[in-house]
């Protein structure tokens, strides 16, 4: 059986650590620029110099939904409409298309080791003296850029950028997969309601929350850049012998980077984050590659598992909650 009929696409899962500062720009910038490392060392991208909430606006942002399941936004940059972006909790920095930067005047600040989901690579880096996107407005903030050229196709349009844990990281998002909605409140004044918070793993600039399936428990990373409803890391396949149940059809997972070959079938039932769902629709990935060897997470849940809640992610308190849409 060909795998072409049963296509994940894992959009980003996108860990940047900076392994070097090197560009003209960096140099005459260095208040702005990332602290120039060793090529070998690790280091995590700078947060923003500056975030406000601007008094007044509505917390809510305009979202189309791609046919795949994405959410996609419209951020500005230096006050120009950067084109469509998808929202993504699975890109530990946001990143943007090379074809898009010309008119945006970005400033390079070296160069990154990106690993996604089909391995690493390096890519340059930019700072946007200012980012817009609803009420929040980012100073001196980190892009990465990388090709985003094959999602123009499933997506059915061109893919300018990720937003990632850059924007994630300084709000409290509520994103509701049906309508589609996105809102984007300030973590200082949020009080929840209809749900009850979770404990929300941030390691790795990505959210995970614990979940269990069938007598399994692990940690999932909540990846809204993945179009399936969970995938289980090789490591885990192998731990848990997932390969091995009946009924299993071939199945091919593409992402940056590349491809990963892998098996697909469906789970009983899955608890995470204080809600359940029965007949759950799951990968099982078959080799060690890219992010998802990397990753000390059992899985990830995508968005397709995501559509019956209105998720609401704190990152700034480390916490989650997960409210069933009437």
């Amino acid at each position: 059986m060909s795998p072409t009929s049963i296509t994940l696409l894992a959009i980003s899962t996108i860990v940047a650590t900076f392994v070097s500062c090197s560009s003209p720009a960096a140099r005459s910038s260095a208040s702005a620029a990332p602290t120039k490392v060793a090529a070998d060392a690790r280091a995590e991208p700078p947060p923003s110099s500056s975030i406000e909430f601007v008094p007044g606006h509505s917390p809510t942002i305009e979202v189309t939904r791609a046919p795949t399941g994405h959410l996609l936004v419209q951020p500005k940059i230096h006050g120009t409409d950067a084109g469509y972006w998808i929202f993504d909790t699975g890109a530990g920095i946001c990143c943007i298309d090379p074809t898009a930067m010309q008119p945006l005047g970005l400033r390079a600040t070296g160069s990154i080791e990106a690993v996604g989901i089909g391995g690493a690579s390096t890519q340059q880096t930019y700072l946007a003296d200012q980012l817009e996107l609803g009420p929040l407005r980012l100073r001196n903030h980190p892009l990465m850029a990388t090709d985003l050229a094959f999602l123009e196709k499933p997506l059915g349009r061109k893919i300018h950028g990720i937003i990632g844990y850059g924007v994630l990281s300084q709000c409290v998002v509520e994103f509701d997969f049906v309508l589609p909605r996105l809102q984007l409140h300030d973590p200082a004044h949020y009080e929840l309601t209809g749900a009850n918070w979770a404990e929300l793993n941030l390691d790795g600039r990505t959210p995970a929350v614990r979940a269990r399936f069938e007598g399994h428990e692990g940690l999932f990373q909540i990846d809204t850049g993945q179009n399936t409803a969970v995938v289980c890391q090789h490591a885990a396949v192998q731990r848990w012998q997932l390969e091995q149940r009946p009924g299993l059809r071939d199945a091919k997972v593409r992402g940056v980077g590349g491809d990963i070959t892998a098996k697909a079938g469906t789970l009983d039932w899955l608890e995470f984050g204080g809600v359940r769902q029965e007949r759950v629709e799951a990968l099982f990935l078959l080799e060690a590659k890219g992010s998802r060897s990397a990753s000390a997470r059992d899985g990830a849940i995508g968005a397709a598992l995501l559509n019956p809640f209105v998720m609401i992610t704190d990152y700034s308190h480390h916490r989650i909650a997960f409210r069933r849409n009437r």
